[in-house]
Order: C-alpha cells, then structure tokens, then sequence
C-alpha cells in the first residue's frame, strides 16, 4: 500500500524561506512506500495568493515544486473551506494519508480525528504526530 503525504499550501510556502528540503524531511520521517501529493482544491488558494505582490518569489518557488508532484482532483465547493476540504479528503483516505501543514488550527483538527500530521519544528526540520497508517 501507498502512503500518501498531503501538503498543506503552507508548507509550499514555508519551504521557499529554503531552511528545509520537503522531500528529504518526508523521506527522513516517513519510512515506507509513498508519494507525495497535492490537492487541487489548494491550487486555487495559491492562485489567489498570487495575486499579492509580496508573495510572488514564494509563489514562483511552490510551483516550481508543484512540477514534481501528483495533483489529487479535489476540488472545493463554494461553501467550504480549504483547511475543511483537506479535513475531508483525510477522512475519507484516513488509512493511507499524512497531512504535512504548520496551520495550528488545521492540525488540531486532524489530530481530534487521529490524523498523523506533519508539522515544522524549529523552522528547519519536519516533526510528525500522531501514528503513520499501517
């Protein structure tokens, strides 16, 4: 079985401050079979961040790590949010799905639901809590 690591748009972001590699970090965490992916509903987040002139060095950095990645279709619908749509997608795949975000609220939504999440600690390397699916 395939474990899937979901990123969180957050992470895309954060990376682009480069004090972490995400795959290396996934791969030093994450022993098993797995691939790591990204849900098209978050697409349309970093589309609207876009629009920000102060994001656009990290926007330009996300897709270029977007090249590498399998996108999930999994769109949202007009009343629901993004973190809601993520909260879904891993309920719905709970036995073979990671969330990697630093979104505190996120996290302690997925936690209450006994989701692993990965998180950043100290602003340079990946912490994982919670319990890798078998």
């Amino acid at each position: 079985m395939t474990l899937y690591i979901v990123l969180d748009t957050n992470i895309l972001l954060l990376a682009s401050e480069g004090k972490f590699n995400v795959t290396k970090e996934i791969e030093r965490i994450v022993p098993q079979k797995h691939e790591v992916v990204f849900l098209s509903a978050c697409l349309k987040e970093l589309e609207f961040l876009a629009e920000k002139p102060k994001m656009s060095r990290k926007i330009l950095f996300a897709r270029k790590l977007l090249e590498s990645l399998q996108i999930v279709e999994f769109d949202l619908t007009d009343d629901i949010t993004i973190d809601d749509k993520i909260v879904e997608y891993a309920l719905e795949n709970r036995s073979q799905c990671v969330i990697v975000t630093n979104d505190i609220e996120l996290k302690k939504r997925l936690l209450e639901q006994n989701i692993a999440v990965i998180f950043i600690r100290k602003r340079n390397h990946f912490e994982l809590v919670g319990t890798l699916p078998i």
